[in-house]
């Protein structure tokens, strides 16, 4: 191949690839001899391979970088430019003669190419030919140049599965670009031998190396038999060669009757059931006035019959039944379908499935817990389903001859489960045995069960706790609390002391008013009474309102301890005296009577002196 030169773009002769100077050089000095390496000037400074992996038929461009270095003096003439192999026989290429000049500092880029039909790797060399623009002295220079061209194609995968006559079915085709570039005019056709398949052509473009693509597409037989599918992709390569791959696979079909499939769950004696029965139409024709019916031996079957006008190629429809098993054990439930063909030929097929059905089992039971509390309370019950059938129409009620219970309805609950049900009593008296009952039904079957509990309540009282007596400006103090250990509230507490012969209520706190008590807690309280002599207690009447009935109760509390020390207060002043006789008033007498002696005394002194 020979081509005359073109005019390439200039640049500066880059730094770097110092190690790939050195090399030029050396090879200059081995072509070129009695040439000293100082006199060199001229080398291949880099060559590019496009594409890096190519394919038999491919057009390979090689590219030369030519530079002439900063450090000539002249410019330089290159004559040509020569691709060839670098074996004992030299065989040419590609050239470019008469390139032109080089200027001292700079770089050419030579294009060459060349194209192999046989894999393998091909070990060239780049030859530039050329001479000094002054002293028009010759240099040939080097560069080795290494061509891998594999035998590869874009890898095709077609997915189509067997299947029946006239049956629509999706298949796929799958376009793998494993060469090392891309892909052009990427074209794919698809078809088959008594084989309807749409999108026959698919146009991909580009395929990038590396990609994937698929394509997909449906495809019908219409006979029985094996079928090839074939898939062929058209592509243009970065070399500009055109190639053509081919694959294809093989498909069985066979000439088939609409398809029944009939799902039918194992059931519970006397509980009803649900089942499907599908129809697929695969004759390769639409079949007309289609009857399904649904029957079975000892089971009882309801919506067992079914129309359908037209049922196309390819298509299917789906239909519900319900059932029944009369007992336990095994028992068939058999599909018929009827049809007419497109030759008005009637034809039936019939499809036929075994159900397993369980003895009915009930076993429902209640569980109950009640919240501790007043006249109105809460029934906690939990309704469990231990049974192999669902408890529906669920009524909860309870009666007692002390209280009244709220009734309830509940969803129905699945084998396995349970439901909870909070449920309000109102007793009549402080306890009530309640009967629980729960009714449901079981299929066709009605249950019931039950279970027994007490309700008690403990009425609001009040009683005296952390007592005290205490004397206090001579008179006792009582404080405590007013604790309610009832489960209900007390109203209008009320604590006071109760008079009698010895013990008299007085201020400030006759009486103290403490007002409610919640259930299970407690008011502070402090009343006063006056006592005669030592007592040993101190009557406290409590008073309070619960459920609307006024309660009243005395509480004798022990006061021994402190009479006693209110006496002894009482008592100290006269102990304090001796034999009786005020200490204060003798005292005072004798300050008294040494005053007036001291002013006698003082007086005479006094007259004496006159005389």
């Amino acid at each position: 191949m020979r081509r005359n030169p073109t005019q390439l773009p200039t640049s500066g002769v880059p730094a770097k690839r110092k190690h790939l100077l050195a090399l030029a050089a050396v090879l200059a000095l081995a072509v070129v001899p009695g040439i000293a390496a100082a006199d060199l000037d001229v080398t291949v400074q880099d060559v590019t391979v496009t594409p890096a992996e190519a394919v038999p038929g491919d057009e390979v461009t090689v590219e030369a970088t030519v530079a002439n270095l900063e450090s000539s003096d002249s410019g330089y003439e290159v004559d040509r430019v020569v691709l060839e192999s670098s074996g004992k026989n030299n065989e040419e290429y590609d050239e470019v003669s008469n390139f032109g000049t080089i200027p001292a500092g700079q770089t050419r880029l030579v294009p060459l190419s060349v194209s192999f039909e046989d894999p393998g790797t091909y070990r060239l060399r780049v030859k530039v030919y050329g001479r000094s623009t002054d002293n028009d002295r010759r240099t040939t220079v080097q560069y080795p140049v290494t061509v891998e061209v594999t035998d590869r194609q874009p890898q095709v995968d077609i997915n189509a599965n067997d299947t029946a006559v006239g049956v629509t079915n999706d298949g796929s085709v799958t376009v793998v670009n494993s060469l090392g570039s891309p892909v052009e005019d990427v074209d794919l056709s698809i078809d088959g031998r008594e084989v309807a398949i749409s999108n026959r052509r698919e146009v991909l473009a580009t395929v990038e190396s590396g990609e994937t693509q698929t394509v997909n597409f449906e495809y019908r037989p219409r006979s029985a038999g094996t079928h090839t599918v074939n898939a062929t992709l058209t592509y243009t390569t970065l070399g500009g060669t055109t190639e053509t791959v081919t694959e294809r696979v093989t498909i069985n079909s066979e000439r088939v009757r609409p398809q029944l499939d009939v799902s039918a769950n194992d059931s519970v004696a006397g509980v009803e059931s649900s089942g499907t029965v599908t129809v697929a139409n695969g004759v390769g024709t639409a079949v007309r006035n289609v009857e399904l019916t649904v029957e079975g031996e000892g089971v009882t079957v309801r919506d067992d019959r079914s129309v359908f006008t037209r049922i196309a190629d390819g298509d299917s429809v789906e239909t519900t039944f319900d059932f029944e098993p009369g007992s336990g054990g095994t028992h068939t439930l058999n599909a018929t379908l009827s049809y007419t063909t497109g030759d008005r030929t009637v034809r039936k097929v019939s499809e036929t499935v075994t159900v397993e059905a369980e003895p009915l089992r009930d076993r429902v039971s209640l569980d109950v817990s009640t919240t501790r509390g007043g006249g109105s309370q809460t029934v906690v019950v939990d309704v469990l389903n231990q049974g192999n059938a669902p408890a529906t129409n669920i009524t909860v009620s309870g009666s007692s001859a002390n209280a009244t219970v709220q009734r309830a309805l509940l969803d129905p609950i699945a084998p396995g489960e349970s439901r909870t049900v909070r449920l309000n009593a109102t007793l009549s008296a402080d306890r009530a045995d309640l009967d629980m009952v729960a009714t449901y039904d079981l299929g066709e079957q009605r249950g019931e069960t039950s279970v027994s509990t007490a309700v008690t309540q403990t009425p609001g009282t009040i009683s005296l706790t952390g007592i005290q007596v205490v004397p206090e400006g001579g008179r006792l103090r009582v404080s405590g609390s007013a604790s309610n250990l009832g489960t209900t509230d007390a109203q209008s507490v009320l604590v006071s002391v109760v008079g009698s012969d010895r013990v008299t209520p007085v201020e400030p706190n006759p009486e103290f008013f403490v007002g409610p008590v919640p259930a299970s807690d407690f008011a502070s309280f402090d009343v006063y009474a006056a006592t005669e002599g030592n007592v040993s207690t101190i009557p406290v009447e409590i008073s309070y309102i619960v459920d609307g009935e006024r309660r009243t109760r005395t509480v004798d509390v022990d006061a021994t301890a402190a009479s006693q020390a209110l006496s002894a207060q009482r008592r100290a002043p006269e102990d304090s005296g001796g034999g009786g006789f005020p200490l204060i008033p003798v005292v005072v007498g004798l300050v008294v009577v040494l005053a007036v002696l001291a002013i006698i005394v003082q007086a005479w002194r006094t007259s004496r002196g006159g005389d």
